[in-house]
């Protein structure tokens, strides 16, 4: 059965997947309780969160038909992002929408930082960088600055920087971190400054802090290229992710 959560539900929950990474990242920043953001648990162990209509889950098979109606039933959910395999069944259940795939890397090894990058404190200093790589898939500024700077206050979302002469020109960040794991992403570089290994220096430094307190890192690539960075960095395959975008008229 799949119930409200509780704060008590996630006292126990350890994640077996960057989903469910990014599940217990949101519950460490925001707690169960925020009308904004919403909490399911199944019996068997399965876990989903909502926020702006986006659910993440983290599945048990033994509750996937259950948890497909579940979705189904809730007019608000417009995406959903969980595994491959499971992002796949639920698409043919939603004719209208678009799937998305990718792959997820792992760090299996130990990992020496590749050059000089400090931590920051401040997502005011990369929110130009990141929007010179991810343009207009990047949120407004305001909504983003305010998640982002709560996440890091909750000590859930970590960053580092290069910079050149003071001014900073590649980063790295935790887009989620839980108490066991992180998911290492908003990897990004001025175009000016590509082809230094600044954004290298970024992942391995971030890389080595968050392996430093034995938490399990993850990151999924944008694209090939960024897949071969990461390869020859020391991440590994281990596994595929799946984001389902729904339409809500025939004519999306």
């Amino acid at each position: 059965m799949i119930q409200t959560a509780t704060p008590e539900s996630f006292e126990n929950y350890t994640p077996r997947s960057e989903a469910g990474v990014r599940i217990l990242s949101l519950v460490q920043a925001y707690g169960v309780e925020q009308s904004f953001l919403r909490f399911w648990r199944g019996e068997y162990g399965s876990a989903i969160s909502l926020m702006d209509g986006h659910a993440v889950i983290e599945l048990q098979q033994e509750e996937r038909d259950e948890l497909f109606i579940f979705l189904t039933m809730q007019p608000e959910v417009r995406s959903v992002r969980t595994d491959e395999e499971n992002a796949r069944l639920l698409a043919a259940l939603w004719p209208r929408s678009r799937l998305e795939t990718g792959a997820v890397l792992t760090l299996r090894d130990r990992i020496v930082p590749t050059g000089p990058a400090d931590l920051t404190s401040s997502p005011r200093e990369i929110y130009p960088i990141l929007q010179t790589g991810f343009g207009e898939t990047l949120p407004a500024f305001d909504a983003w600055y305010a998640d982002v700077s709560h996440r890091m206050r909750h000590g859930v979302c970590r960053a580092a920087v290069v910079r050149e002469m003071g001014r900073p020109v590649a980063c790295a960040m935790t887009v989620a971190q839980a108490r066991d794991g992180a998911v290492l992403g908003a990897v990004a570089t001025l175009p000016d400054y590509r082809s230094r290994g600044y954004a290298s220096a970024c992942v391995t430094t971030l890389a080595a802090v968050l392996q430093g307190e034995g938490r399990r890192i993850d990151i999924c690539p944008k694209n090939e290229g960024a897949r071969r960075l990461y390869e020859r960095l020391g991440f590994s395959f281990c596994g595929s992710w799946g984001e389902l975008r729904r339409y809500s008229s025939p004519s999306a």
